[in-house]
């Protein structure tokens, strides 16, 4: 009798050691499924935020295809460099003039790939 009560503590005990590790597998894969996720929504963010921003001045300016090639980069610079300050551990106060500057760099390299026409649009657009 004591042989078999101790034959299914055995079997119960695997059995709960065998269930207990699927458990902790399902949930590891769903935490590192969950942070795969969470870490590409940034990037796709930022993506998407280039394709509009890029997508509404060459509808607005009816840009050339290497005019939009060089807004694309200058606003994915911007973008990154503004990404950058905001994980800088400032004063609001200093992340917003850096923001700012930013803003104000990103239009200056825009007018001097634009020509005479499209700057004029551009400078209203801004206003």
């Amino acid at each position: 009798m004591f042989l078999k009560s101790l034959k299914f503590i055995v079997k119960n005990h695997t059995m709960k050691n065998i269930i207990l590790f699927n458990l902790l597998l399902f949930i590891s894969t769903t935490t590192l499924c969950q942070e795969s996720q969470n870490i590409e929504s940034p990037n796709n963010n930022t993506e998407n935020s280039i394709e509009n921003e890029v997508s509404d001045l060459t509808y607005l300016l009816n840009l050339n295809e290497v005019q939009i090639l060089q807004i694309t980069d200058i606003v994915s610079g911007i973008n990154i460099k503004n990404a950058q300050v905001s994980t800088m551990n400032l004063v609001q106060e200093d992340i917003n003039e850096m923001l700012e500057s930013n803003a104000a760099a990103k239009s200056t390299m825009i007018v001097k790939i634009l020509n005479e026409n499209q700057k004029v649009i551009y400078l209203e657009s801004l206003n």
